[in-house]
C-alpha cells in the first residue's frame, strides 16, 4: 500500500492485481479477422493469436448456414452447460442440448495449430479455397470469404456505439 498526500489528506492508495486475461471459458476473449486460405483437404492453420487456447482437440459446428463455429473443449463445455447441463437453470429444453452435441464434431488440432475441417461442415455452410476466421470471443467463426464480406457490412452497429464514445 502507498501513501498519497492531497491537499492535506493522508490517501490510502491500495494496488488491486490485475485481471486475469482468460474469461469464463477458459482463454482470452478472441478478437480480430483472418484471411485464409484452405488446402485441398481441408486443413487451416490457426493464427498466432488463437493457438495458445487450443492444445490437441476443439469443437467445430455449423451456425445455421452460414459459418461454422470452433470452440476450445472448455469453451465448448460453457456452451452444452448453458444449454441445460450442470449448474445451469435447466430452461433449455432437453432434446436442443442433445441437438448441439448431434451437430458439433469434434476436431483434432496438431502442434502446429493446424486442423481439418471435416468435408460435410465445408459444404454446408459453402467454404471454399478463401476462407476468413473471425475471432468472436467465446468462439472462432469461421466463414467462406464471399460470405464474410456481407457480414463486414454488418459492422457499422458497432461503429454507432463509437460515434457518440466520450472515451474513458
Amino acid at each position: 500500500m502507498e501513501q498519497g498526500q492531497e491537499r492535506g489528506v493522508a490517501l490510502a492508495i491500495e494496488e488491486t492485481p490485475t485481471a486475469s486475461p482468460l474469461t469464463s471459458f477458459g482463454h482470452p476473449a478472441f478478437h480480430g479477422t483472418y484471411r485464409l486460405k484452405l488446402d485441398a483437404t481441408g486443413r487451416v492453420s490457426l493464427p498466432a493469436s488463437f493457438k495458445g487456447a487450443f492444445s490437441a482437440t476443439g469443437f467445430i459446428r455449423p451456425n445455421r448456414n452460414s459459418h461454422l463455429m470452433l470452440w476450445t473443449p472448455s469453451g465448448f463445455k460453457a456452451v452444452a452447460d448453458a444449454f441445460g447441463g450442470s449448474g445451469s437453470s435447466g430452461v433449455v429444453n432437453p432434446r436442443t442440448r442433445k441437438r448441439l452435441h448431434m451437430s458439433t464434431t469434434e476436431v483434432s488440432v496438431d502442434r502446429q495449430s493446424r486442423f481439418v475441417i471435416p468435408p460435410e461442415l465445408r459444404v454446408k455452410v459453402g467454404l471454399g479455397e478463401a476462407i476468413v476466421l473471425a475471432g468472436a470471443i467465446e468462439t472462432i467463426e469461421i466463414w467462406s470469404a464471399d460470405s464474410f464480406v456481407d457480414e463486414e457490412a454488418t459492422f457499422d452497429d458497432a461503429d454507432l456505439f463509437f460515434d457518440g464514445f466520450e472515451g474513458l
